[in-house]
């Protein structure tokens, strides 16, 4: 017999390797939001204790520093900013990467059943082909034994186990 052979199969290994590359970019896109969300954090804690440092200083100290710490605190706000339109931007290409790579396991769910049902129904023919075989081979030897023996001889005949235990089983 013939091995099984799905004429899909080609096209069901190019998505999965399409699902890994997106499953593989879905992980890079997080790895750099959290990069993203860390720089952010980071710049605010960053304000935070120079404000609290600040704070604790007297008002002699304090007010000769306020205006540089404005400046700083300004510069930051402007980098914590950007780096929050870098994560929304992050945000929307993840969603739509995570939308294509659902579309594309949905799909290779689908081809894995096609290719299941492909499988059984060659299955299937397989065994009908054997069987077929089969009872040709058994019609050839009933044929031989038939021919081997005298033709008006009934003895012979009902001998034969062939027709009898067939029908009975």
């Amino acid at each position: 017999m013939k091995r099984f052979r799905w004429k899909l199969q080609r096209v069901l290994d190019i998505k999965r390797q399409r699902e890994r590359a997106l499953r593989h970019d879905l992980f890079m896109l997080a790895q750099e939001i959290a990069r993203v969300q860390e720089a952010i954090l980071e710049r605010r804690t960053r304000l935070r204790t120079v404000l609290e440092e600040l704070a604790r200083r007297s008002l002699a100290d304090r007010i000769a520093e306020q205006a540089v710490f404005m400046q700083f605190a300004g510069v930051e706000e402007a980098v914590i900013r950007r780096l929050q339109a870098r994560r929304h931007e992050l945000d929307e290409v993840r969603s739509e990467t995570q939308q294509r790579f659902l579309e594309v396991r949905a799909s290779c769910k689908m081809l894995v059943r096609l290719r299941e049902e492909a499988y059984r129904a060659y299955v299937r023919e397989v065994g009908k082909r054997e069987q077929a075989t089969f009872d040709e081979s058994a019609h050839v030897a009933y044929a031989r034994r038939r021919s081997e023996s005298p033709t008006g001889d009934t003895a012979a005949r009902e001998a034969t186990p062939w027709p009898a235990d067939l029908s009975a089983a």
